[in-house]
């Protein structure tokens, strides 16, 4: 039951986006600009010998690589729940849904399938074009590594996002820490560049940060080869945030649909 209902979230997403057949297109376009601008950036750095990248093969092509792709499935987890929510709400449809016995996770679970269907196809779009077009070596990628890395970063950062949907649910608005916590991230987490050449300070919060762990063991999984063992550190503290983050989301989360329930602004938005 729960799978037929998973299956309708997903046929549902599916016709509807390609419905739109110019922005269907559009959406596959738009999964090499990435590669554009990661290969000027490389051409940027051709000549430059970088010592704080010989961690990660001293190539700044693939550093930067990495670190889109994880930023990229970031995002999704952090404004999928969020967006779903309002497009419930905007086409009437969200009344309708909660009235059914889909639970709570069934419901949030179907609203990421779509979105985390693409962000896959578009990090199997970078991986192979960055190692045909940009060169990037790709032979010592710990491919069970890298899936562990992902599952957790997903998981952590989907919390973060239903906590959002739980604001957005209440107050009607888009929540002002979303928007805070990607720009921290963007800029903290070494999207970019190394977290080593941040102030010392501000390493600190950047430690804080998980999406800090996640691109730091992808690049170690996908760049220095390093065995499943020796990812397990950053496995932990990303298994920590998500025991953490994941059964306070969904109890916000249940909170604020059962305020909006009693209020009868569910619809509202």
């Amino acid at each position: 039951m729960v799978f037929s209902k998973l299956y309708m979230f997903f046929w549902r997403d599916w016709v509807e986006a390609r419905s739109y057949k110019i922005g269907f297109l559009m959406s596959f376009a738009n999964m090499f600009i990435p590669l554009a601008m990661v290969f000027f950036m490389g051409r940027l750095f051709d000549d430059v010998s970088m010592g704080a990248l010989q961690d990660y093969s001293g190539n700044y092509v693939s550093f930067v690589l990495v670190g889109i792709i994880v930023t990229s499935f970031s995002a999704i987890a952090l404004n999928v729940f969020r967006s779903a929510l309002r497009r419930a709400q905007l086409m009437g449809t969200l009344e309708v849904l909660v009235s059914t016995k889909t639970s709570i996770p069934t419901m949030m679970l179907g609203w990421a399938i779509y979105p985390f269907f693409r962000a896959i196809m578009s990090l199997t779009v970078m991986a192979v074009g960055g190692f045909l077009i940009l060169g990037v070596e790709l032979s010592n990628v710990n491919i069970v590594g890298t899936i562990l890395i992902i599952l957790a970063m997903v998981v952590t950062m989907c919390s973060v996002g239903i906590i959002a949907a739980g604001f957005t649910l209440v107050f009607k608005q888009g929540d002002p820490f979303t928007r805070f916590i990607a720009l921290g991230v963007g800029l903290l987490s070494g999207m970019l560049f190394p977290v080593d050449l941040l102030p010392t300070w501000l390493q600190y919060l950047a430690k804080v940060i998980p999406h800090t762990y996640a691109i730091e063991g992808m690049r170690q999984a996908m760049l220095s080869g390093v065995s499943t063992g020796e990812l397990l550190p950053i496995l932990a503290v990303l298994a920590i945030y998500a025991v953490i983050l994941v059964p306070i989301s969904f109890l916000i989360f249940e909170f604020a649909m059962v305020r909006a329930k009693k209020e009868g602004s569910l619809a509202h938005y």
